[in-house]
């Protein structure tokens, strides 16, 4: 909601305030050029200015102050699901019975969004693909009280990824920021595992620190990820992705749509998180293709992803227009 609040305001300004202030300039110059009309005892210069001191005004009024009235309501709105969400999260933090039910309430938000979607979809099958965005945040547990890695240890990922999803996609994944988690991590949650035992483990401590950890680090988010629609994704910085081994399938992890979040090791390959997110997005690997980004070993210098994979990107709960 902070986010929507932050576009509605921006909107204002690029495509309200902006241009009524380019033509008041232009209106102020045609006025200053003006010859006066003695004949008409410069009336017509006259009326030029008072129009163009009428449209200062009402764009004050309706643009000023109604840029900044709607920010404040749409701030309080947000303050209060935001606290509404907060509550639901920290319950879906509770281990075992929280972790069943957000994967329950995580699957059933991107069904019903897959729904509400298809139509756009279907369009991007044929290359309709008008300008979508994704969010996505880092969060950074700790360890004896110091955070595990640094922002710019994970920073390449972000930057790699944002430039893959624009070429590819025509998606601009809005980097929200990097968060260090208020508590320390338990172990399961530093060295997670991506395998089935990884899934259900998540219900436990490690995934229960995950959702509590971000309830907090992304707390204005929350409401988009309690609904699905344009919720974060969160990448999750950690010291191993297990079973161990050098290849770059094991250096980052995601259980598709059952969380908001996917693990990454960091530093790491600059695609990881790319990869990572694809997956969050029901992206499965593609061995056929080693050029390909959701090969799953080290990736081509430029992956690509075919005109399926772009659709169904683009049809996630976590595409969305605004």
């Amino acid at each position: 909601m902070a986010e929507v609040c932050r576009e509605v305001q921006e909107w204002i300004e690029e495509q309200i305030e902006q241009p009524i202030e380019t033509w008041e300039n232009q209106q102020e110059q045609r006025c200053r050029n003006e010859p006066c009309n003695w004949w008409m005892l410069c009336l017509n210069k006259l009326f030029c200015w008072l129009v163009w001191v009428l449209v200062k005004v009402v764009r004050w009024v309706l643009v000023t102050v109604g840029k900044w009235v709607t920010r404040i309501v749409c701030e309080i709105i947000n303050v209060i699901v935001s606290v509404v969400a907060a509550i639901v999260t920290l319950v879906l933090s509770i281990p075992i019975l929280g972790g069943i039910l957000r994967t329950i309430l995580n699957w059933l938000t991107e069904i019903f969004w897959r729904i509400v979607g298809i139509f756009d979809f279907l369009g991007s099958l044929v290359g309709i693909r008008p300008r979508k965005r994704m969010y996505v945040g880092v969060l950074i547990p700790k360890r004896d009280g110091r955070a595990i890695a640094t922002e710019a240890d994970v920073m390449p990922q972000i930057l790699k990824a944002q430039d893959l999803y624009d070429r590819l996609c025509n998606i601009k994944l809005v980097y929200t920021g990097a968060c260090e988690a208020a508590i320390d991590a338990p172990d399961d949650a530093l060295t997670p595992s991506c395998d089935v035992g990884g899934f259900f483990s998540d219900w436990w401590i490690g995934g229960s620190y995950y959702e509590f950890a971000s309830t907090f680090c992304k707390f204005s988010d929350g409401f988009r990820r309690v609904t699905g629609y344009g919720g974060q994704i969160i990448v999750i910085v950690v010291d191993n992705v297990e079973p161990d081994s050098a290849t770059f399938l094991t250096m980052g992890c995601s259980f598709a749509s059952t969380h908001n979040y996917v693990v990454v090791e960091a530093p790491a390959n600059p695609a990881i998180a790319a990869h990572e997110i694809g997956h969050a997005c029901w992206l499965g690997h593609d061995e056929d293709d080693n050029g390909n980004l959701m090969w799953p070993s080290t990736l081509a210098a430029d992956p690509t992803l075919s005109n399926w994979q772009v659709s169904l990107v683009r049809w996630s709960k976590h595409c969305v227009y605004f």
